[in-house]
């Protein structure tokens, strides 16, 4: 998605790592990372720590110890706010964020997330006396369409998707959605984890309707080092928005 479609709808890119230990609880490590980064990242704002969702058998099973997660969220952004740092005793989050009235600002790219994103991991790593035990990584893509730029109805979507949308016929009165709400896990071997998929219609500020894509990948680091996870992770993301959308919808992003 990243060098094939110039006119890709992503507006945002998440990328994450939990740890098995709150090591950046220790010694103060997490206001020393705060310290740190509070030039490049000066709008400080604060929320409730994030739990772990882990997979049992067909059901996504949330968890949180706050023994692990400490207190509280940190949340640093820039002045812009198109990028933000989350901390928490066992996580370190990193994302990419552009706005709904910022249509035309252009994607800067995976490797230009990753490198900013690697440069928090290794300040952290670094600094850390103890070893970076990663229970497991994560990298999120969001996609927005603005669908009525495209379709008249909701009960068209399958000409930008590929799914089919429940329906009442009512001796040839036809009722649709006029919301979507979905989620779906996908088990992935290959990045030693699952996909979660949502897919949500919503309201901008401006009023107008967009299509929400979503898909989490999450998935523990076995025998690759986390680079490369997050390049099979960076394919996966590709395959599924490739085979998620319409090709005539596609062919407009190029």
């Amino acid at each position: 998605m990243d060098n094939t479609y110039s006119k890709a709808p992503l507006s945002e890119v998440i990328m994450g790592i939990t740890l098995k230990q709150p090591v950046l609880g220790k010694n103060g490590l997490i206001y020393e990372i705060i310290n740190a980064f509070k030039n490049d990242y000066p709008l400080i704002r604060y929320g409730n720590p994030l739990e772990d969702l882990e997979m049992v058998d067909y059901s996504l099973e949330p968890k949180i110890d706050y023994n692990y997660t400490g207190p509280v969220l940190y949340r640093l952004s820039t002045i812009d706010t198109n990028w933000l740092v989350q901390l928490q005793f066992n996580k370190i989050f990193f994302n990419w964020i552009k706005k709904d009235e910022e249509r035309e600002k252009d994607y800067p790219g995976f490797t230009s997330i990753y490198k900013r994103y690697a440069q928090l991991a290794a300040f952290i790593q670094n600094n850390l006396h103890s070893e970076f035990p990663v229970k497991f990584c994560e990298l999120t893509y969001q996609d927005r369409i603005f669908w009525q730029e495209h379709i008249d109805d909701l009960s068209e979507i399958n000409k930008i998707m590929k799914i089919i949308l429940p329906a009442i016929n009512d001796n040839g009165r036809i009722y649709s959605p006029n919301n979507i709400f979905s989620k779906y896990t996908l088990p992935v071997e290959k990045i030693g984890g699952y996909a979660i998929v949502s897919i949500n219609t919503a309201t901008t500020k401006e009023n107008k309707q967009v299509i929400s894509f979503q898909c989490t990948l999450r998935g523990t680091v076995k025998d690759m080092l986390i680079d490369d996870w997050y390049e099979v992770a960076r394919e996966m993301q590709n395959k599924l928005f490739n085979d998620s959308f319409n090709k005539k919808f596609l062919e407009l992003l190029k």
